[in-house]
């Protein structure tokens, strides 16, 4: 609902895991990464900012999505980490 395309998910996921400290890059590698792939690049580099506004401030994201949530399309935030593989 954010970026209006589900192929966005992989670099919000990138952004978030990114801002979480979790991916051993600086942000600027990544951008330019994406930059030189030459695919999609202003939809993965917004993709991969969000994704790292999300990791930082989740709530003011999910405030934005509400906005453009319809009845045919909702999204929802995972709260909770699965446990099993039958969550996952």
């Amino acid at each position: 609902a954010l970026m209006g395309d589900s192929i966005a998910t992989n670099m919000f996921v990138l952004g978030y895991a990114f801002q979480k400290g979790l991916i051993p890059l600086a942000g600027e590698s990544i951008e330019r990464a994406i930059e030189l792939n030459g695919a999609a690049v202003p939809m993965n580099l917004a993709a991969f900012r969000w994704g790292r506004r999300a990791a930082h401030d989740r709530a003011a994201v999910e405030k934005l999505v509400a906005h453009k949530e319809t009845k045919h399309n909702v999204v929802a935030f995972t709260r909770t980490q699965p446990k099993t593989l039958d969550e996952i």
